[in-house]
């Protein structure tokens, strides 16, 4: 069997009907369903892991707040208390601990108290509603990081969804590029039987064809990867397939930088955090000042005693004792105490105000590198789109002038490639648009 013969054989093996879908698309599976990015951006608000954690938080924050309004009700507490009684001994003022005398005792030993009372608080300095104020401030800010995770998924969410549709894009065009190569690789090997061409032509035409269904494997493997990474941030089952539907070109984007900063700076969960975290702050410093203030409170109490210790010796006998009243206190080192606290809470408040200007800063430089970017992009697809059309007239030409023996086969596999380089290209460019578009949206907290 000579060379020529087995290089035929290879290229058959190489080019079974269907091998390279094989190899892209890995072992045969359930149909992909037809899904929409808003479709992937509800099943992850209700089913991400990150998100649901968040809502969580909101959750336990709720809980705290109808925890700090409990304060505000009376306690009343119940108590119980046993005791045997010992021995009692007496010792004379000036004999210290010698030679004491033993104290007639209740003829039983047993000693019993129980007690209920109740104590409502009518003046804490403020400490209670501050304590609810603070646990509410809290919960608004765990809803703003909450609305912060959410858009942080729907971006990432995006991301994946672009990926996808890039690969399937892809695919779509090398596929399409070994069908090419296929029908180049026979009218070659004609020529070839024919003595027209040399047997390096045959081979190199092979490689091309090789080397394009290997990249049909890779990007198989990544529309795998980017499909589970989706999979996983919608809170779906890793290997269900997806079939990704919506349009890569994003709407326009018609506005100016500056329209798009106010509208950051009136919505973005960002800045809204931080403004949050300085009212939290404030809060706080707020709370010191209790310790300044005095404290007022009604007090009950009824217990039911036995034996009666009031009077000496005890008398073997049960009795009640009931008593209300009003009580105040006040710490005069209140302030001296809590100075510090105080110094340290005033600090906390003017980090957090620098806080809140280092955000919108950030936000400043977020939402013009997204809007500069956007624009930029859209000038790659408009040149992308100028190389395809002269990568396609210079392939046009190369091959014409090949089969007429007037090229180089070197010349007609480079413009092979240039051809699909540009069109991958354009779906390059087309998706960064829009996966820039959607950046944008989320620095305007709109995604």
């Amino acid at each position: 069997m000579n060379c020529h013969h087995w290089a035929r054989l290879a290229a058959v093996v190489l080019l079974v009907p269907g091998s390279y879908a094989a190899q892209a698309q890995g072992p045969a599976s359930a149909p992909a369903a037809p899904l929409t990015l808003p479709q992937a951006w509800a099943r992850a608000t209700e089913y991400n892991k990150e998100i649901l954690q968040q809502r969580q938080q909101v959750a336990i924050s709720q809980e705290l707040v109808k925890n700090r309004r409990s304060e505000r009700l009376p306690r009343v507490p119940v108590r119980g208390e046993y005791a045997y009684l010992g021995a009692l001994y007496g010792y004379e003022v000036n004999g210290g601990l010698r030679n004491p005398e033993a104290v007639k005792v209740p003829p039983s030993p047993h000693f019993f108290t129980t007690s209920v009372g109740a104590e409502l608080e009518v003046y804490t300095g403020g400490r209670i509603k501050n304590n609810i104020a603070t646990a509410q401030a809290t919960v608004t800010l765990d809803e703003a990081r909450l609305t912060l995770t959410q858009q942080d998924i729907h971006l990432r969410v995006a991301q994946t969804y672009l990926d996808v549709r890039r690969n399937l894009n892809y695919r779509a065009l090398t596929e399409s590029n070994v069908r090419e190569s296929e029908r180049r690789r026979r009218q070659i090997a004609s020529l070839y039987k024919n003595g027209v061409v040399l047997r390096s032509d045959l081979l190199r035409a092979e490689l091309q064809l090789s080397r394009q269904q290997l990249l049909l494997t890779e990007i198989g493997n990544n529309i795998t990867l980017a499909n589970q990474r989706l999979n996983l941030l919608m809170g779906a089952p890793e290997d269900q397939p997806n079939q990704p539907t919506e349009d890569i070109l994003p709407p326009a984007v018609a506005g100016t930088y500056a329209d798009y900063l106010r509208l950051a700076q009136g919505q973005a969960p960002e800045l809204r955090i931080a403004g949050l975290q300085t009212n939290l702050s404030e809060l706080r410093l707020a709370g010191t000042a209790v310790a300044r203030r005095p404290q007022v409170g009604l007090f009950s109490d009824y217990s039911l005693n036995f034996p009666n210790r009031l009077t000496f010796p005890f008398v073997p006998q049960f009795y009640s004792f009931g008593e209300v009243g009003v009580r105040v206190s006040y710490n005069i080192l209140g302030g001296l105490a809590d100075r510090h606290a105080e110094k340290a809470a005033e600090l906390a408040v003017e980090r957090q105000r620098l806080a809140v200007e280092d955000a919108l800063d950030d936000k400043r430089e977020e939402v013009k590198t997204a809007y500069v970017r956007y624009h930029e992009t859209l000038e790659r697809i408009r040149i992308a789109e100028q190389s395809i059309g002269q990568a396609t007239e210079n392939y046009r030409i190369v091959n014409s002038t090949y089969f007429n023996q007037l090229a180089l086969l070197t010349d007609l596999l480079d413009a092979d490639n240039q051809l699909l380089q540009a069109r991958f290209d354009l779906v390059t460019a087309q998706v960064q648009a829009a996966t820039l578009y959607y950046q944008l949206q989320k620095a305007l907290g709109q995604l």
